[in-house]
């Protein structure tokens, strides 16, 4: 881009240069030819001729006969009342009848002069001449102005030799002109790639195992700041997630692990002697706990795993939310029962969404459990569903003992546990809410936490009404 840019910049200042020298040439070139037709008319003014046409008795050539003045004419000599032309120069003056004005000496004044016509010519030995043709009125016999036509001719050779001096001059000055243009351009956008080289190569070692690195933004021009904070920002991100996944993996190998060693450990205590039968059924129902706690563990693993990937096979369609959260609530009603918790919801009529709808009832499923796990005997889950603003919003509210805000910012990682106390052992594997957050993120939704110690905590959900494309169905549902 900044060759690009350097690129056009050059283009144009050649293009400048170009239309400089040529407006500067051509504007000399008017100025010249103007001044050399000025002098041309005050020489034509000056002709001696002139005075033998105003005299009486002036003799002219008749009609039919050749015009061409003799030699006389086009060359006259100086007399002491007028300069003569130059040598070379041709001139022809004619009457307003059309006839040629025979010589004579003597000057007179021209008055009105004016020019009808201007303009180059080549003769036949290749001189180059300028033309001009020029009306005037000159005292006549009686003292009445007589008007005269001249046809003056005079070389050009000395303006054409001036031109292209000229010329020269400007083609050579607007040629290193821009060749110093090109290099400062070259210059330029080398210097200002250089940063964007480097930060190439410190973009080509960030790997698995560099990801702090960051670009260096100081090296940077102003107007790329914007592009480093943003890929540093993306590198942190990926870094972040790297971390997690590393977790997660170390995390699940563990618990995994304990399980499976529990099991392997079960069963090859109990083979070093032979026992009774009541004793390997002690031993089965102990391996088949664990394996329970394996498979539910894998199960949820598998179900974390769908979640994170958002092209989920479930195809978003319009549903009724109503029935739905009444199942969820039900499903929580039955747990709570057992630990003497109460759950109440506030529930429209009717709410038509369209989602996932598997996804949200893992979600509201998940956070109803978590919030009668965690309650105290005698307390009670509220579960309030409403739509502001176009959003819909729910709302888990428990009254338990709340959770120390270090642990806020935690909650929703994998395997992490508030409760160090509440183990595999008792079936908490800390995947529900790390979960949660995955089939929100699906959903285009969002999720966060208020916590009261000692007095309970609130999850409050926001999702869209509507998460496809469907603009008008999206509408009719707002």
């Amino acid at each position: 881009m900044t060759r690009r840019i350097a690129l056009a910049i050059l283009l144009t200042v050649w293009a400048i240069l170009i239309a400089g020298c040529a407006t500067a040439y051509l504007t000399m070139r008017w100025v010249l030819i103007d001044q050399l037709d000025r002098s041309l008319v005050a020489k034509a003014s000056s002709l001696p001729e002139l005075a033998r046409f105003a005299s009486p008795g002036g003799a002219t050539a008749a009609d039919g006969e050749d015009r061409t003045p003799p030699a006389a004419v086009r060359n006259p000599p100086v007399t002491a009342n007028a300069a003569a032309p130059p040598q070379g120069d041709r001139y022809v003056i004619k009457n307003a009848a059309g006839q040629t004005i025979s010589p004579a000496a003597g000057g007179l004044s021209v008055s009105d002069v004016t020019v009808l016509s201007a303009g180059f010519s080549t003769l036949h030995d290749g001189t180059r001449v300028r033309n001009l043709t020029l009306r005037a009125a000159v005292p006549g016999p009686e003292g009445a102005p007589v008007p005269v036509a001249i046809s003056y001719q005079s070389s050009a050779t000395d303006l054409d030799r001036l031109l292209d001096r000229l010329a020269f001059s400007f083609s050579l000055f607007g040629l290193a002109a821009g060749l110093i243009a090109a290099l400062v351009a070259l210059k330029v956008s080398r210097a200002a790639l250089k940063p964007l080289y480097a930060t190439a190569d410190i973009i080509g070692t960030i790997d698995p195992n560099h990801l702090h690195r960051r670009i260096e933004a100081a090296q940077l021009p102003p107007e790329l700041l914007p592009m480093a904070s943003r890929l540093n920002e993306m590198l942190e991100r990926i870094e972040r997630a790297y971390t997690q996944r590393h977790q997660f993996l170390a995390d699940a190998s563990h618990e995994l692990r304990t399980p499976v060693a529990a099991l392997v450990t079960t069963a090859e205590v109990s083979l070093r002697h032979p026992r009774d039968a009541q004793s390997y059924r002690a031993t089965l129902e102990s391996c088949l706990d664990d394996a329970r706690l394996l498979r539910r563990l894998v199960e949820r693993l598998m179900e974390q795993c769908r979640a994170d990937t958002l092209t989920h096979d479930e195809t978003p369609e319009e549903i009724d939310l109503t029935p739905l959260l009444d199942q969820c609530a039900d499903q929580a009603a039955a747990i709570a029962g057992e630990r003497n918790v109460t759950v109440v919801r506030q529930i429209p009529t009717s709410l038509r969404v369209i989602t996932q709808p598997q996804r949200l009832r893992s979600v509201v499923i998940n956070l109803l459990a978590n919030a009668v796990e965690y309650n105290r005997p005698g307390g009670q889950v509220e579960l309030t569903a409403a739509v502001q603003a176009g959003v819909l919003q729910l709302t888990i509210r428990d009254t338990g003992p709340g959770i120390p805000p270090e642990h806020l910012p935690h909650l929703f990682e994998p395997f992490y546990r508030a409760d160090k106390a509440r183990s595999g052992d008792s079936g908490h594997l800390g995947l529900g809410l790390s979960l949660v957050q995955s089939h929100l993120q699906a959903l285009r939704g969002a999720i966060r936490i208020e916590s009261t110690l000692g007095a309970g905590t609130t999850f409050f959900v926001d999702l869209p009404l509507a998460m496809t494309a469907n603009k008008q169905l999206a509408g009719s549902l707002l």
